[in-house]
């Protein structure tokens, strides 16, 4: 069966580039189409003085009624191509699959944030989690590939595939490689879109395997696009006049450090009382809606406390209170709801809900401190718990095409932050095992730098076991990294990363980690580049010491501070 729909998707990707090819073909036959004429002199008539002006960032200088792309018209959401905005969507969804042993389902929720490549092909990053069932603690994550065309006006086909790798939850997650195409229909509600997918859910080297029906939820927006030389410009200047229907919307970036003290009644899945204080590392990203309402997305893993391996994902709605006319003080309080498990921890399904009030200090325009408090259970397990966090924010503004925000002069300055995005494959080199042995393995992620100078940075990475036995197997890092002067496209960089690792039988010890590593890095071109380095992964209390190798893809990119 899975064979007969792979190919199925196949068939159906080849048809629609092969339809994308012929329009190609046309329009470009149409436009090389050339009427010789013999044009005659006209010495009376002088051409007229040519004045040259700035269009950049001007989306009404050149007009194309052909252009696609996100704009709102009306009620009605359609897209827009615009050599300024990028259009994204944000990707909910939940299916139910068939676990080995009989009678046993799976429930699982994504989360996907997704490019829009052209008007016709998306792609980006999704992550999934147990959300019911009795696998909490199983996550996986990778990229999505996908293609979209209207058949009505509301009406959208929709067919993709995912690539990624994980486990947990004691499941037959083998090596932990996920593979999961998808086809179906998507209905326009004009604020989001509504989803029915037939989808096939398969870990080629472990023993799930099933179908599925899945619900998804698409929230379209647009972001603006900015490079590394994008700075200094006023509003005016980069959106032109498009300027006087944008806002300023904040947002942040935060890593957390929480301390949870689990309640009695907490336990392990293998029935022992959980009694120790846990430490958890994560990171956090907050966008705000307007000018006080929030959404949110986390994710965070277990640093102490004897879970290694446990891991949570969630998102949720907040508001902030001002408490001083400065901005300088604010209280925040949120609810959030996702998947957490792993560990041994007992977490049911998965599933958790939390609540929290977190006061926020700006220490300076670009740099937040927030304390928070609050308390995580589990509805059908047993793991509840109290906790505190330490958060370290850095506060950005970006651009919207609303009056929702903080309001715009076209005088204003746009000041730039240097991002990159680095897709990661790595090896680990007879990586030992809990039971004594050692085996390489494979691991598939995703590494996210802020550039902090001309020669280092800061650097967030998550990575996932896909081959070698060890399906479960995660890894989230915080690190810095240096970077030598460019010779011929070519230059070294040196990381340092310390964080916490764990699952699929690996010997990590407790989960804190230690990787060291040098590599190589070639330039393609300005936004583009290829590293290879190598390493070393090394467990403070565990026997994991393994020397490893990566292949990375670099994506340089900019966003507004």
């Amino acid at each position: 069966m899975k064979f007969a729909f792979y190919f199925f998707i196949i068939a159906q990707i080849l048809n629609f580039l092969g339809v994308f090819a012929e329009n190609v073909f046309e329009d470009s036959s149409k436009f090389h189409s050339i009427k010789w004429e013999k044009v005659k002199k006209n010495k009376s008539e002088p051409l007229e003085k040519i004045i040259w002006k700035s269009y950049k960032g001007n989306e009404n200088y050149f007009n194309d009624k052909n252009e696609e792309g996100f704009k709102s018209s009306g009620s009605k959401a359609t897209w827009k191509e615009s050599p300024t905005w990028r259009n994204r969507t944000l990707r909910f969804s939940f299916e139910e699959i068939d676990m080995p042993d009989a009678g046993e389902l799976l429930g699982l929720y994504g989360i996907g944030a997704y490019d829009r490549l052209n008007s016709w092909l998306y792609s980006g990053i999704t992550l999934y989690g147990a959300a019911s069932g009795s696998r909490g603690g199983f996550f996986t994550g990778g990229y999505t590939l996908g293609l979209e065309r209207n058949l009505t006006n509301n009406l959208i086909f929709d067919a993709g595939g995912y690539l990624g790798a994980g486990g947990g939850g004691a499941a037959a997650q083998g090596g932990g490689l996920h593979i999961r195409p998808h086809i179906g229909l998507k209905y326009d509600l004009s604020w989001s879109s509504l989803g029915l997918n037939y989808s096939y859910v398969d870990f080629p080297n472990g023993g799930i395997s099933s179908d599925a029906i899945a619900l998804s939820l698409d929230f379209p927006f647009s972001s603006p696009v900015f490079n590394w030389a994008d700075d200094e410009l006023t509003v005016a200047d980069y959106f032109g006049a498009d300027w006087s229907n944008l806002s300023r919307h904040r947002s942040h970036l935060a890593a957390r450090f929480r301390s949870y003290s689990p309640a009695s009644g907490s336990k392990k899945t293998t029935d022992g009382s959980l009694d120790n204080t846990l430490g958890l590392v994560g990171v956090e990203y907050s966008y705000f809606l307007d000018e006080n309402w929030f959404t949110t997305f986390e994710t965070a893993g277990a640093l102490s406390g004897g879970v290694g391996g446990y891991a949570e994902l969630l998102a949720g709605i907040g508001y902030r209170f001002p408490l001083t006319k400065d901005d300088r003080l604010a209280v925040l309080p949120a609810l959030t709801i996702g998947g957490a498990g792993g560990g041994e921890v007992e977490t049911g399904g998965g599933f958790v809900t939390r609540a929290n009030l977190g006061l926020e200090y700006r220490i300076d325009p670009h740099l937040s401190l927030i304390m928070d408090g609050g308390y995580l259970t589990a509805p059908d397990g047993n793991f509840d718990t109290p906790y505190f966090g330490l958060n370290l924010a850095y506060v950005m503004e970006t651009f919207a095409r609303d009056q929702k925000g903080a309001s715009l002069k076209g005088t204003d300055l746009i000041e730039t932050t240097k991002w990159r995005f680095r897709p990661a494959h790595q090896w680990y080199l007879d990586a030992q095992r809990r039971r004594g042995s050692s085996r390489d393995m494979q691991l598939l992620g995703g590494k996210i730098d802020w550039m902090g100078g001309d020669w280092w940075y800061l650097t967030g990475q998550g990575l996932s076991a896909y081959a070698g036995g060890a399906g479960g197997y995660s890894e989230g890092h915080w690190g810095v990294g240096i970077f030598s002067p460019i010779w011929k496209n070519w230059q070294l960089y040196s990381e340092m990363l310390i964080g916490a690792g764990g699952g699929g039988g690996v010997d990590s010890g407790s989960a804190l980690l230690y990787k060291p590593s040098v590599g190589l890095e070639y330039k393609l071109n300005n936004d583009f580049s290829l590293q290879s380095g190598i390493g070393k992964v090394i467990s403070k209390n565990g026997n994991l010491d393994a020397n490893t190798l990566e292949a990375n893809l670099v994506w340089r990119f900019g966003t507004s501070k």
